[in-house]
């Protein structure tokens, strides 16, 4: 295990290196100075020539990585072109609890109720809760969540004024509509997974020798089919962790939340070069740590599934 965990971390080394180089490459490719901006757009030559060297912006994209890399070790991504003087790292700090404070609310409320609403259609198949699910389902992967997050403001916070249509972080009742509206697709998600892992588990032929030993329907179902129903759920668990952070821009920008994923958004067409590669390398972190989470969690799950050194 220990072997595997070192060779694990190799690689995600590796693959943070290619994905830093790549997204540094590609904007550094994209035509136009980032420092021309509409807030810096009429800066004097002379203090034009004095960002450019601040930023390294005059020195080859070779360069310019190196002094990146060198920087990023110690920690620090640099200054944000857009807002001089805000450090990117202060940022990122200031505004990914925000995000990620309401995107694992979501995840774990999406999780749960998605996990549990499939084991229910699939224990009760071809029955009302079944088909309830099925609907459920449906509903959350056609509907995006940017169209459920307006339905939301539209009946629960502008008809019957049950909660605010704007987030505010001194009020908890602003976080329940963006809670719905990010974990909605989530339970759709889950329950369609559980729902048909929970259907494959439950014909296999180990689930019938345990009921023929004599196994109790509780014991069947706890120990059994659960456990070994959970393995694809957790699949996708992963990816969805690194989402918490950067996938909820859109409902961030509606409920005018000032996280994490609006200011990467922000940061795009602003070239704010910076904070894209911060955020960029952050996402590519916590997703390569997540599958390594994941990987170890399914040898916990089901000790049929070993990692092999």
């Amino acid at each position: 295990m220990t072997r595997y965990i070192l060779k694990r971390i190799a690689f995600m080394i590796v693959t943070l290196l290619v994905i830093s180089a790549g997204t540094f490459w590609m904007m550094h490719t994209v035509p136009g100075n980032p420092l021309l901006t509409k807030a810096q757009k009429n800066l004097p030559p002379q203090v034009l020539d004095a960002f450019m060297k601040k930023y390294k912006l005059d020195r080859p994209i070779r360069e310019q990585y190196l002094a990146f890399l060198q920087n990023a070790v110690k920690g620090d991504f640099g200054e944000s072109i857009i807002y001089p003087g805000q450090k990117v790292v202060d940022t990122i700090k200031k505004t990914a609890p925000v995000s990620g404070k309401l995107g694992f609310i979501a995840l774990l409320i999406g999780f749960t109720l998605g996990v549990t609403f499939g084991f229910i259609a699939a224990l009760n198949r071809g029955k009302w809760p079944d088909y309830l699910v099925i609907a459920i389902s449906m509903l959350g992967v056609t509907i995006p969540s940017f169209v459920m997050a307006a339905l939301l403001q539209y009946f629960l916070g502008n008809k019957f004024k049950l909660f605010p249509i704007t987030y505010k972080a001194t009020n908890w009742k602003s976080m329940v509509m963006p809670i719905m509206a990010l974990s909605f697709g989530t339970i759709a998600t889950y329950a369609r997974y559980m729902r048909s892992s929970v259907l494959e588990v439950v014909n296999s032929d180990y689930i019938l020798t345990a009921k023929a030993k004599g196994v109790g329907k509780m014991g069947v179902i706890l120990k059994h089919i659960l456990k070994n129903a959970m393995i694809p759920a957790i699949t996708i668990l992963g990816p969805q962790i690194t989402g918490v952070f950067g996938g909820s821009f859109v409902i961030e920008k509606i409920f005018n939340i000032p996280g994490l994923g609006f200011f990467l958004v922000k940061s795009i067409p602003d070239r704010d070069y910076p904070m894209i590669i911060a955020t960029t390398v952050l996402f590519a972190f916590l997703f390569v740590v997540s599958q390594l989470v994941v990987d170890i969690v399914y040898g916990l799950i089901d000790p049929r599934i070993k990692v092999a050194d």
